[in-house]
């Protein structure tokens, strides 16, 4: 495998954009989900498992994708991960059923690898004191992405049809695989081991139950028998992993690294805060769209402009807490970044009569959010042995995003559960008609959900062990 030609600067650069390129594929879906449901003549459900095929796969193999990388090579394995991501992204486009799309939408998954490889190659090649700026970038990416992913999804939706917007991510994901084998810069050295696959099969066999759960609860409750079973099983075979990985003499990842007071830390502030996160998405664009009087009434592309002023701020933010996380250290950063969220969240509850309102309460907790992603990623690659760190991340990403999926099932819970029944009247014909909607309630308690799992991560903060960069010895774990 070629070391690339390019320097860090031009390698963050292609790691930035693909990073950013990979959020927008997946978050222009999201508007366009009521058009590929009538096409492809799709139930509710199937039109979800379009979204969640992505999800359910990619957690499932991150840490495994991530291993492989430390064992065989960083940069070998972004490269395969970018490829098979490309030829997804271009089949999917040329769908004929919501069942070869679910199935395309899977194989995509495997491009969810190439966020913590990402994080691992900039940890390699840049200094220590710039590390936490690099990640900042790449991480601001995951908000940014989704934002413009939503705001172009539903342009192109309306404009040129939801195949198109298949058809233009595969030109750029194929522009950026050429560039990602020519520029990405020379990595530290794969260190060679055996790869416990077993432990590989229980613990994304757990994660892709609890996933599956997660999604099917919208519409087959929390407590069917069916479900509870999934869910049983995964999470059986989740802390089954925990238990193997304490014996077992190479694991997927050790118990003791993740046990690292630091890790820990890490891993369950991603959790919280991945549910926070995608509260905060969906709530905003929900309020957004709901008819008056519970919600604003806009369209969908200007339901996601209301996220826009917040995507800017990420992508100053960002760098600004990665410069802090150097210098002073990730527990402060992750609390401040807890404190500004919760403020944002309450905003909401109280503040949101007008789109104006709720554009200040989406870039307050916008701030927030992306200062907690910071930090956290930079205390599990700072914790890692060298040899490591890919997998941590790896690891991190997978909880992050069992976190995602935990917002958008409660969400639909609150929006299902707290309905009204408005009257509209027909003028013309002295008529009036009736029609469901999520009401006040609804939305104050998806916010209030943000708020809480915001507050939830700031405890978990207080017990992060702080560092400074410039303090760490290469040979000293935090």
């Amino acid at each position: 495998m070629k070391a690339g030609r390019g320097g860090p600067y031009a390698t963050l650069a292609v790691l930035t954009l693909v990073s950013l390129l990979t959020m927008y594929v997946e978050a222009m879906v999201i508007p366009s989900l009521p058009k590929i449901e009538t096409v492809l003549s799709a139930t509710n459900e199937e039109a979800a498992w379009i979204v969640s095929a992505y999800l359910v796969v990619g957690a499932a193999v991150a840490p495994l994708f991530g291993k492989l990388g430390d064992v065989y090579g960083k940069k070998r394995l972004y490269l395969a991960s970018l490829a098979v991501y490309t030829v997804a992204v271009l089949l999917a486009g040329f769908s004929p059923n919501v069942y070869y799309l679910i199935a395309i939408r899977a194989i995509q998954g495997f491009g969810f690898s190439l966020f913590p490889l990402s994080l691992a190659i900039v940890t390699d090649i840049f200094p220590k004191e710039m590390v936490a700026l690099a990640q900042g970038i790449i991480s601001a990416m995951v908000a940014i992405g989704m934002t413009i992913g939503m705001i172009a999804g539903a342009y192109i939706e309306e404009y040129f049809g939801w195949r198109m917007m298949f058809h233009i991510g595969f030109v750029f994901a194929a522009i950026m695989l050429f560039l990602a084998y020519f520029i990405i810069a020379g990595i530290s050295p794969p260190h060679k081991e055996k790869v416990d696959y077993l432990s590989t099969v229980i613990l994304s066999s757990g994660t892709a139950l609890i996933l599956i759960y997660l999604t099917e609860t919208p519409y087959k409750g929390w407590f069917s028998i069916g479900q509870m079973i999934i869910l049983v099983t995964g999470l059986a075979l989740f802390f089954g992993y925990l238990i193997y990985a304490s014996k077992a003499s190479n694991p997927l990842i050790s118990l003791g690294l993740l046990k690292k007071r630091n890790v820990l830390v890490a891993n369950l502030a991603g959790f919280l805060s991945g549910v926070a996160m995608f509260t905060l998405f969906l709530g905003v664009i929900y309020f957004s769209e709901e008819l008056p009087p519970y919600g604003l009434g806009l369209s969908v592309l200007s339901a996601a402009l209301t996220l826009f002023p917040a995507t800017l701020a990420m992508i100053f933010i960002a760098p600004l807490a990665g410069s802090a996380t150097s210098t002073l250290g990730p527990k402060p950063v992750l609390i401040y970044g807890s404190l500004v969220s919760m403020a944002g969240f309450w905003l909401m509850i109280y503040y949101r009569a007008s789109s104006i309102q709720l554009v200040i309460d989406s870039f307050i907790t916008g701030v927030g959010i992306v200062s907690i992603m910071i930090p956290m990623v930079n205390m599990v690659a700072v914790s890692m042995p060298p040899e490591n760190v890919a997998v941590g991340l790896g690891f991190n990403t997978m909880v992050r995003f069992l976190g995602s999926s935990v917002g958008p099932v409660l969400a639909a819970t609150f929006m299902t559960d707290y309905k009204y029944f408005v009257v509209y009247s027909l003028a013309s014909k002295s008529l009036t008609e009736m029609f469901s909607e999520a009401g006040t309630a609804a939305f104050d308690y998806i916010f209030l959900t943000g708020l809480v799992f915001s507050f939830l991560t700031l405890l978990v903060a207080f017990f992060a062990k702080n560092y400074r960069i410039e303090h760490i010895s290469a040979d000293v774990p935090v």
